[in-house]
């Protein structure tokens, strides 16, 4: 919990909008340099990612009642 706490300004949590998933300080830092060698050793988000196709999105049809479970 110290190193959550150092990372978030001596809190255990910060719930501002936009601080909430990212530390600060050195073991954030620290953190971020270990993830980003580690993508790049295992070859990780090299190539960009597709654009989101929302073509292929329906609705879901009429709600369907909840099958009993047999016991």
């Amino acid at each position: 919990m110290s190193l959550i706490r150092d990372m978030r300004g001596g809190r255990d949590y910060d719930s501002r909008f936009g601080t909430r998933m990212r530390g600060t300080g050195p073991y954030a830092q620290l953190l971020g340099n270990r993830f980003r060698l580690a993508c790049r050793r295992l070859e990780l988000n090299l190539e960009p990612r597709a654009p989101l196709d929302t073509s292929r999105f329906r609705p879901p049809g009429p709600a369907v009642a909840q099958l009993q479970l047999g016991l």
